[in-house]
């Protein structure tokens, strides 16, 4: 029973390992023709978004980027006061009247 239970633990360990001939098959020419032409306006994003200006890639797309960004800080921040509201109210609870 213990070697079958190695054997399968042998196979699963095979299963994401490369070989040489799958590497020659993801790479042929044949594969690599059949992809559309990427248009002028990506294009002119893709190197936007590749330049090293040292501004994180979340904010790099101007101000729209960074009034999101603002934007959920903002979000943030209220659940975290909605969060402490929460433990308080848990915490101390009302006192019935009778």
């Amino acid at each position: 029973m213990l070697g079958n239970a190695s054997r399968l633990g042998l196979r699963l360990s095979q299963i994401g390992k490369v070989t040489p001939g799958s590497r020659r098959v993801a790479t042929s020419g044949a594969a690599l023709k059949n992809f559309a032409q990427v248009p002028k306006e990506l294009q002119k994003k893709m190197v936007t978004f590749q330049v090293d200006n040292g501004l994180p890639v979340h904010i790099r797309g101007g101000i729209v980027d960074k009034v999101l960004m603002a934007f959920t800080y903002v979000v943030c921040g209220l659940g975290l006061l909605d969060c402490c509201r929460v433990y308080y109210v848990l915490s101390y609870p009302a006192e019935e009247k009778k």
